[in-house]
């Protein structure tokens, strides 16, 4: 039985992903983070006795170490089995247009350097239940956008380019935890969602929540050394660097 947490799970792909874990059998601990937990209403009502609810905001050091405490104390000495980093930001920013850079430098922050400093906070439990179980997980939210190879079939009427850079980041953050604590067994994975009709992808998007997160939970649950450093879409097609 495994613990899981999923951050920004008030909304969209989070929500979704923290309901079908729910649902899991093999999951005996839900972790569910937001920045105002009051105000998350879909997420409150969630009923079950395996969630837990706390409040993290992606771009506060001082909310992310606080989460890794509370976590500690639900999860105790058995540590975190997977950390699930999905919150995210996307805005449409032309290149031909003025661009604000304290916009640009938010959307890094919460996309790109957020992922990295709650892996580092949370890696003591990680490590811990690693060493008791043989392995930890790091899942990573996030998108085809950030491959450098498809990059060409982006139309250029898509103006995402800082969402874009963003992801492209938190690629290689994901490729360097592979490596970097590959020995402490604990693996990092990314995965693109799809096109999803949350309020980031809007309605026009191809893919329902449920028919991109029940295929993508199910994926998250049965990552395995071999997918340790790669990159996939939520029905499990590896997508190029």
């Amino acid at each position: 039985m495994s613990s899981v947490l999923v951050t920004g799970a008030n909304r969209g792909i989070g929500l979704g992903l923290t309901r079908h874990l729910l649902a899991d059998p093999s999951v005996a601990i839900v972790i569910a983070t937001a920045r105002n937990v009051d105000t998350a209403t879909e997420l409150n009502d969630l009923k079950s006795p395996k969630l837990h609810i706390i409040q993290l905001e992606a771009v506060n050091e001082d909310s992310i170490a606080n989460a890794a405490n509370k976590v500690a104390e639900i999860v105790g000495d058995n540590g975190l089995d997977i950390l699930i980093n999905n919150a995210g930001v996307a805005w449409k920013m032309p290149l031909s247009e003025p661009i604000p850079m304290a916009k640009l430098n938010e959307q890094l922050q919460v996309n790109t350097v957020a992922p990295l400093i709650i892996a580092n906070k949370f890696y003591p439990l990680l490590k811990k239940t690693a060493a008791k179980k043989g392995s930890a997980q790091i899942a990573i939210i996030s998108s085809t956008g950030g491959s450098l190879e498809t990059a060409p079939m982006v139309p250029k009427e898509m103006p995402l380019t800082g969402y874009f850079m963003s992801k492209a980041a938190v690629n290689m953050l994901t490729r360097r935890i592979s490596i970097e604590w590959k020995d402490e067994n604990i693996r990092a994975t990314c995965f693109c969602p799809g096109w999803v009709k949350t309020d980031m992808g809007s309605e026009r998007a191809q893919l329902t929540v449920d028919e991109s997160t029940i295929p993508l939970t199910k994926l998250i649950l049965s990552l395995t050394e071999e997918h340790n450093g790669k990159y996939y879409r939520y029905n499990g097609e590896t997508i190029p660097w």
